[in-house]
């Protein structure tokens, strides 16, 4: 149990210490939100890229990922791509089918990606793009707090293989309260994110981003003035983004969608306290 005990502290301060902006991270109160449409340009080198295809969706607000382009690196992992965007939006730079970093650019920027080909997400580094570096605090955010996530199962595998039954049960309390932890910090992370980058298409992001790899961060019916805020931050910014405007869309039906299940709830909740009369 004493070993047990020590684990569990180790990943208590692993869990309290996320969320580092290490290397990838920006200054966001210099940062200029929204861009035109215009040209950029993306390069880099990545350690085991040697001959390795790399290739460039575009993430259209309505379509979901368009393939652009393929890009091959040459023998010592480098790669360069110019682009076109007719509106800010998002890019993704694939190295696997599932393994992918998002670049947020603005027009005229030259931004430069290094990491490991063979776990891009997990490894990249970002500059020349202030935006993109926005999307990096958001990866390396969620990188954290799935390794974490990922020591509090193994440990409570090791337990249930190694406790005794009410070790086990008292052990797993102790894991569980931790990944709520971890939940509740990576909540406050991320809506803080929101607020310092109002404005920013990668608060949209921000929003979406996902937690233990299926769940969400954020839910409407449960976090609707956050979704608010955003939706806010981009029409003061840049109304006229497609993207803006599909979430505009969005928020509407989510708007209608809610206010139909309070109506429900309420003419419900009159239904119960007639039959009670």
């Amino acid at each position: 149990m004493k070993k047990y005990s020590i684990i569990l502290l180790v990943l208590i301060c692993v869990a309290c210490s996320n969320g580092g902006t290490k290397g990838g991270s920006s200054d966001s109160s210099a940062v200029t939100f929204g861009s035109v449409g215009g040209t950029f340009k993306v390069e880099g080198t990545l350690s085991n890229g040697s001959g390795q295809t790399l290739y460039i969706e575009e993430m259209t607000p309505d379509n979901g990922p368009q393939f652009i382009d393929s890009i091959r690196c040459d023998k010592s992992g480098h790669f360069k791509f110019e682009g076109k965007m007719d509106y800010q939006t998002f890019f993704n730079l694939h190295s696997g089918q599932f393994d992918y970093i998002v670049l947020l650019p603005h027009a005229g920027e030259s931004i430069t990606v290094t990491g490991d080909c063979k776990k891009l997400s997990e490894t990249y580094m970002v500059k020349g793009s202030p935006e993109s570096q926005l999307m990096w605090q958001i990866q390396n955010h969620i990188n954290e707090a799935n390794r974490t996530i990922a020591d509090i199962a193994q440990q409570d595998q090791q337990n249930k293989a190694t406790l005794k039954k009410a070790d086990y049960e008292a052990a797993h309390k102790v894991t569980d309260s931790i990944f709520i932890a971890e939940h509740q910090m990576i909540y406050l992370t991320f809506k803080q994110f929101i607020e310092d980058n109002s404005g920013s298409l990668s608060t949209l992001y921000a929003l979406d981003a996902p937690f233990n790899h299926t769940g969400r961060i954020f839910y409407a019916e449960n976090d609707f003035d956050i979704f608010e805020n955003v939706l806010a931050g981009l029409q003061s910014v840049q109304p006229d983004n497609p993207h803006t405007v599909y979430f505009q869309t969005r928020m509407e039906r989510t708007r209608s969608a809610r206010m139909m299940a309070i109506q429900q709830q309420q003419e419900q909740q009159e239904a119960n306290f007639t039959i009670q009369q």
